[in-house]
């Protein structure tokens, strides 16, 4: 009788064994050596991947998926300050980066060799703008935080968060600086809860 297999999550392996081979190989990095890290051959990689692009897409797509799911958790919900939410996030967002440190860095460098990912990576940190966006909003409404504009204050702590991303890749002795400057921007706009 065949093995049955599990195709959602066999594409997830395949996924998490691309970004190791990124990590170590960069741009040498392709689905010959994919393949033989996952063990399948290169015809079967194409069963869940049509091309190197593909696999590159589904990697920001899941990624980003699993961020979203977690900033909409029981546990997340629970939180009810949304300074704290805020804190929280950015905190979890560089703490993701930080555990895949190696394998963004060769993401990022390797950004403009695969068509359309710049534009999915800038839908997807819309989406995620978005929610700061609204959590400053809900703080100004209840007067945790200063007024100011929500998108103004979003666009700003997105920069941020690029920027850690930015100084991880290449000038990682900086990343405690930035950490600081993004929990610091964060709460120079709160006000203490009463």
């Amino acid at each position: 009788m065949p093995k049955k297999i599990d195709h959602g999550k066999r594409k997830i392996e395949i996924m998490y064994a691309a970004l190791e081979v990124y990590a170590q190989e960069g741009k040498n990095a392709n689905l010959s050596l994919i393949a033989t890290r996952c063990g399948l051959s290169r015809t079967t990689i194409y069963q869940y991947f049509k091309d190197e692009s593909d696999l590159y897409h589904y990697a920001v797509k899941h990624t980003t998926d699993l961020a979203f799911e977690s900033f909409n958790s029981e546990k997340w919900q629970a939180l009810t300050d949304p300074v704290e939410k805020l804190l929280k996030t950015t905190e979890s967002i560089m703490d993701m980066a930080d555990s895949y440190e190696k394998q963004v860095g060769n993401f990022l460098k390797t950004l403009d060799r695969v068509e359309g990912l710049t534009d999915m990576i800038k839908h997807r940190t819309a989406k995620l703008n978005l929610f700061f966006s609204r959590l400053a909003r809900q703080a100004i409404k209840e007067g945790r935080m200063r007024k100011c504009s929500s998108k103004d204050f979003a666009d700003k702590l997105e920069v941020l968060l690029e920027s850690y991303l930015f100084h991880m890749v290449y000038f990682p002795q900086n990343k405690g600086e930035i950490r600081e400057l993004v929990a610091d921007f964060i709460k120079s706009n709160a006000i203490a809860a009463s």
